[in-house]
């Protein structure tokens, strides 16, 4: 195993803990072979075995680490002649991918997609600091139902922390009327801390902006869009739009169609008329479920 450590020292470069921890791993999968077996001249149907073991014990991203490892091994043993073919060349195990969110969604989903996108565990530095603006970012979406260009648009002064409202600015590509909406409590701590220290240490961060009145600090490089993009991708939504449009559609069970109107910054009220012809739409396709 000395010489299997050099290899991997030599050509990854890899520190000393990395290096006892690929060394471990392929230790562990000696161990699994039965006495017939030398795992040097090891098959693929016998690995394949072997992973089938592994996954009732570790997770996928466990395994897949492991896999890797063991394919080192076995370019370790090409590279010095002792095997001529690999059994196990870029092989990994996929990790199965969710069903897209469609389709309006309940009080309890939107709470349910915040829930779990708070959960979700960053690197410390600037990645940290990127979760927390995020998490505020989807907050305003699930909660006031703010678009991509209202959040663009966002200045400091738009939250008024001491009264708990959001003074939405005019979205002129969008179409959208300024507006001014009451934040949620659980919104007011996380916007303090947000404004008085996460987003001082994201503006000591940006190299290109040293000072600005945006609530959302964007670099000349970094496109508002990208940022949206990432959250959409990280809760695994058709689109942002979704929630928005499942906040408004939520509004219209509670409030008369011209507060809505007013809420979500329509500047006509035939705006409206797509939620109670999409939520049609959903009754019929739920009817037509049981009648096949």
């Amino acid at each position: 195993m000395k010489e299997f450590i050099s290899y991997l020292r030599d050509q990854y470069h890899y520190t000393e803990k990395t290096l006892i921890e690929k060394e471990k791993q392929v230790l562990l999968w000696k161990k699994l072979c039965s006495r017939k077996q030398n795992f040097d001249r090891i098959t693929t149907q016998e690995l394949l075995k072997i992973i089938e073991l592994q996954q009732k014990k570790y997770q996928l991203n466990t395994i897949n680490a492991q896999i890797r490892s063991i394919e080192q091994y076995f370019e370790y043993l090409q590279f010095t002649g002792k095997r001529k073919d690999h059994p196990l060349k870029n092989f990994r195990i996929k990790t199965p991918k969710k069903a897209l969110i469609t389709g309006f969604l309940s009080e309890e989903e939107l709470q349910n997609i915040e829930k779990e996108f708070r959960k979700r565990k960053y690197k410390k530095g600037q990645f940290s600091l990127f979760g927390k603006r995020n998490r505020i970012i989807l907050g305003l979406i699930i909660y006031q139902g703010l678009n991509t260009g209202s959040l663009r648009e966002l200045k400091v002064k738009d939250i008024d922390l001491e009264k708990g409202i959001i003074k939405v600015p005019e979205a002129t590509e969008n179409r959208l009327k300024e507006r001014i909406l009451p934040l949620e409590a659980s919104q007011i701590l996380e916007l303090y801390r947000y404004i008085n220290e996460t987003r001082s240490e994201l503006l000591k961060l940006s190299k290109t902006v040293k000072e600005t009145e945006k609530l959302f600090i964007l670099s000349e490089k970094t496109r508002f869009s990208s940022i949206t993009s990432e959250i959409r991708k990280q809760i695994n939504i058709q689109s942002l739009q979704l929630i928005r449009n499942s906040r408004i559609n939520l509004w219209l069970k509670q409030y008369n169609l011209r507060e809505v109107q007013y809420k979500a910054g329509f500047r006509y009220l035939r705006s409206l008329e797509y939620f109670n012809q999409t939520e049609l739409e959903n009754l019929k396709q739920e009817i037509e479920k049981y009648l096949k």
